[in-house]
């Protein structure tokens, strides 16, 4: 695992630094572009996760389908829908939980408001509704925001996005002793290798959510995502954790489609 780690963060390091003009999946950190109006996409992606502490280990597979559209000039939405398919905890080799079921949905809109020196700039508010399981939802209305902003490079054969992102949080009483201010910074770069194969890396951190704990979530990500067409484009990657609050390791892989 520390050799995986540290090719992924080297990986990640000569992408950024290299520095395709919209970010997609794999990446976590968004890009500040929007769907053109009256054009859709819709995703559909996996992902398996597994997580060790001390004696207990968790491993996950989550899926989730999501939706974008243009509905004017330099302004999107998107809704994305989550399905957790599996999760099994164990302790000592012993079955102690597992669950599955719908997660909350989430309902975005993207803002393109200006572009400074190359620029480009986007605030993306939402929402994320109590829509799933009764074990995997707040119960709340969650409020999101994110301020993005992307450079291209080289006619958009390279680009690099940053995200500051910002959530509050209202819990169910079952989940008091939770930060309701959470905050998130992340920084992802793109380049295309080969005309339609786009190589990503992506570098995040967030506030841990559990009030008294100052260990902070961090990752890094490298992956790729290839256009079949002006339609299609398949993506994987590989997300590993740099700090003991974040999973340890995850794989993600989706499509997307484009009409």
């Amino acid at each position: 695992m520390t050799a995986l780690r540290t090719t992924i963060v080297s990986l990640s390091f000569t992408l950024l630094t290299a520095a395709s003009a919209l970010a997609g999946a794999p990446l976590e950190t968004d890009d500040a572009g929007t769907v053109d109006v009256g054009a859709f996409e819709i995703g559909i992606s996996g992902s398996y996760m597994s997580d060790k502490e001390d004696t207990t280990k968790t491993a996950s597979r989550d899926a989730e389908l999501s939706l974008g559209t243009g509905i004017y000039k330099n302004l999107g939405i998107s809704v994305a829908l989550p399905y957790n398919m599996s999760t099994r905890e164990k302790d000592s080799g012993v079955l102690v939980g597992k669950d599955d079921g719908f997660g909350d949905m989430s309902v975005d809109i993207k803002y393109v408001f200006a572009e400074v020196s190359g620029v480009n700039l986007a605030i993306r508010p939402g929402v994320v509704l109590p829509t799933g399981k009764s074990s995997m939802t707040e119960d709340h209305v969650q409020f999101t925001t994110a301020l993005i902003a992307t450079k291209e490079f080289s006619d958009g054969a390279y680009a690099m996005h940053a995200n500051l992102g910002y959530e509050f949080h209202t819990y169910k009483d079952s989940n008091e002793g939770m930060r309701r201010n959470l905050w998130s910074a992340s920084l992802a770069g793109e380049a295309e290798l080969a005309k339609g194969f786009i190589a990503v890396a992506d570098f995040g951190l967030a506030t841990n959510p559990e009030e008294g704990v100052d260990d902070l979530p961090a990752y890094a990500l490298a992956g790729a995502r290839y256009e079949i067409n002006d339609n299609f484009e398949v993506n994987a990657g590989v997300k590993l954790g740099l700090t003991k609050s974040e999973d340890d390791i995850s794989v993600l892989y989706g499509l997307l489609l484009k009409f």
